[in-house]
């Protein structure tokens, strides 16, 4: 168990082996794999991307092969993946899934109980699975909350972490915990190793389908207390969103596995235009399928292009939360 302990001006402590800042699948996934031999404490400003996640887990798993999945991603990654991550990735990725389903996630179903698989974005083969038709985040969310209530997890909920706390050793500084603020006020926390898993910087845009949170926080933090930040022109944001009468902030997202089930994306006179692009077309990477939006929207003078989801069979049962989004502004992706 965490120590809680007070220190001058009645500050209230908390004394533990790992403090985790953030509690979506990263910190929350780090925070119940450390937990199980250490004190762990995680910070939680908000809830996180995870469960605003629609698309689905891709493993290479029965007759898929993970060198497809591997060639697949190196092929997505433009040259520029690691590859030992990658390995690491289509390794691991069937035996993390088989985990999330021993925990309890509801993943969707054919009716001879298989796992249904589709396809996304720069995968061949249809090796992605959901929960829900595109709540797989939330599915995710909610089993990882449960695990985290089942072991007695210690979370500070709606707390926002202030600075990182410094001390200096033989070899340069080092990080010793951090400050926090929420509905208990001010809090310390002294750890022995912190975990910054606050997600992106989604909100440096002026639209993004990311929630208000991520906006960069956690790698401020660690510049601030002397970390080196790389790799930061990777930025992964999704290049379907609802196109809404909001200019900024959080837009409705739409989930490429529309696509991946035959929707397709059009120009202002109704051209599908990834034909000419890509030769997965619509389901070309997301970084391709971005670029070509981009470059169709500023040849023609518009802020949008359509996406023709009329292909997809029962799109309103498989695609529940694309469907209320659409319904909310007045359209309807059956039509």
């Amino acid at each position: 168990m965490m120590r809680t302990t007070a220190r001058a001006g009645g500050l209230p402590q908390y004394d533990v082996d790992v403090v985790v800042v953030g509690s979506g699948v990263a910190g929350m996934t780090a925070a119940l794999g450390l937990a199980r031999t250490r004190r762990v404490l995680v910070v939680e400003d908000g809830d996180g991307s995870t469960r605003w996640a629609q698309g689905g887990i891709a493993a290479a798993f029965a007759d898929d092969d993970p060198a497809e999945h591997a060639h697949d991603t190196h092929v997505a990654g433009g040259g520029l993946c690691d590859p030992v991550a990658v390995q690491r990735l289509v390794e691991e990725g069937p035996l993390r899934l088989a985990e999330l389903v021993a925990a309890g996630a509801r993943l969707d179903r054919t009716d001879s109980g298989a796992l249904c698989r589709s396809r996304e974005g720069g995968h061949r083969s249809r090796r992605i699975v959901h929960a829900g038709g595109d709540s797989t985040g939330a599915e995710v969310w909610r089993v990882l909350r449960a695990q985290a209530d089942r072991v007695g997890l210690q979370r500070l909920r709606r707390t926002r972490v202030t600075a990182l706390t410094l001390a200096m050793t033989p070899h340069g500084p080092a990080v010793t915990g951090l400050e926090a603020a929420g509905p208990q006020g001010r809090v310390r926390v002294r750890a022995r190793a912190v975990v910054l898993a606050t997600g992106g910087i989604g909100h440096v845009f002026g639209a993004t389908t990311n929630p208000a949170g991520v906006r960069g926080e956690g790698l401020a933090l660690a510049l601030r207390a002397g970390a080196t930040l790389t790799d930061l022109e990777f930025v992964q944001f999704h290049p379907t969103a609802l196109a809404t009468s909001a200019v900024h902030g959080q837009l409705p997202l739409v989930t490429e596995a529309l696509r991946g089930e035959g929707a397709v994306l059009l120009d202002r006179a109704g051209r599908p235009f990834m034909r000419h692009v890509h030769p997965a077309a619509d389901l070309a990477p997301r970084d391709v399928v971005a670029a070509a939006i981009h470059r169709t929207m500023t040849v023609e003078g518009t802020d949008h292009v359509w996406l023709d989801a009329r292909a997809v069979a029962d799109v309103r049962r498989r695609f529940p939360t694309v469907a209320a989004a659409c319904s909310s502004a007045g359209v309807d992706p059956a039509r």
